[in-house]
């Protein structure tokens, strides 16, 4: 092993010690040299470089609502030699400007403030030393603020939530399903629900839930701020039930047989309610004033009522042959 290392260690000691190797040292050396100048003297132009600035609004009354947020930070742009922003290469964000509410803060029960530029500039500006701010954005810095007005308003769903055509959809609820809302007074005065951001939900086979933000306005703010949605949806079944065909407003004297006296009825329900509906939840039933009008021909059966969510209902046999029987005195 020593004797291998010895020998790697020759090898590269006589490449280095070559005159081509000496050559390219020569060349590695004086190109090094040559970079450092060319950046040193880069370094002495002046650039522009953007840098971020978080921004906080301080001093704000307990008794005072921000109903729309001041913008989390700004873009600023400053210009300065290479040399005094190599201080901003690696952390391009400089420390929170804070902005007293007090300062902007009118008295009144609610308003929109529009924050001049120049104040974050100069608040900027003192953080760069002799850096310039060239540009700031946004140009426009604007905040909304309520002393207390608020509405309490039921949440509605903006969008389309449906179910597959496998399933269906058993109800959509929201959690709270109303919220507070701060806005000045001409605001509140227009609105009749708080609106959810659109959702789209369709094709569902199975229940969802998802947290939805409010479609707030500038000037407004809901309390919460978020819902949360949930669509129950639910699969269908299929369910046969015998039902017993009855006669309805027939005389004393006459009673209705049916041949057969019982029909099938399949329908479509959902599996929430499947153990729900039976043969009590139909009524199939011919009136005496109905078989006067049919003739002598078979009777198309129908029902009466169909119960809540059942759907493609069928009815086996779908026509009945009937008679009707004079009933003598004192027969049952």
């Amino acid at each position: 092993m020593r004797l291998r290392l010895e020998r790697y260690w020759k090898k590269i000691k006589d490449f280095l010690l070559s005159p081509r190797s000496k050559e390219f040292l020569v060349f590695l050396f004086f190109f090094f040299v040559s970079a450092t100048f060319w950046v040193l003297q880069a370094l002495n132009d002046t650039f522009d470089m953007e840098v971020t600035v978080p921004l906080q609004l301080r001093g704000v009354p307990k008794n005072v609502m921000v109903t729309t947020e001041l913008p989390s930070e700004v873009k600023v742009t400053i210009n300065n030699r290479g040399t005094s922003l190599i201080h901003y290469f690696r952390h391009r964000v400089l420390p929170p400007v804070a902005l007293d509410f007090n300062r902007y803060d009118n008295g009144s029960t609610s308003a929109r403030v529009q924050i001049p530029t120049a104040d974050v500039q100069r608040a900027v500006q003192t953080q760069l030393g002799g850096s310039k701010v060239q540009s700031i954005r946004p140009d426009t810095l604007v905040f909304y603020y309520n002393r207390g007005l608020f509405h309490r308003l039921p949440v509605r769903v903006m969008g389309s939530v449906a179910a597959s055509p496998q399933n269906y959809l058993i109800g959509v609820f929201c959690e709270p399903d109303s919220v507070d809302v701060y806005a000045s007074s001409s605001i509140l005065d227009t609105l009749q629900a708080a609106y959810t951001q659109p959702v789209d939900l369709t094709d569902l086979t199975r229940s969802v839930e998802q947290d939805i933000t409010l479609n707030a306005k500038p000037g407004m703010k809901y309390m919460p701020s978020t819902v949360k949605l949930t669509a129950e949806v639910d699969y269908f079944t299929e369910k046969t039930v015998e039902v017993p065909i009855i006669g309805l407003n027939f005389p004393a004297d006459r009673q209705l047989r049916t041949f057969p006296s019982k029909a099938k009825i399949t329908f479509r329900v959902g599996a929430a309610s499947f153990k729900k509906i039976t043969q009590d939840s139909f009524v199939l039933a011919i009136t005496y004033e109905e078989l006067l009008q049919n003739g002598p021909e078979k009777y198309r059966l129908h029902l009466k009522s169909v119960p809540d969510g059942v759907s493609n209902v069928r009815i086996i046999p779908a026509e009945v042959d009937y008679l009707i029987e004079q009933v003598e005195e004192g027969e049952e």
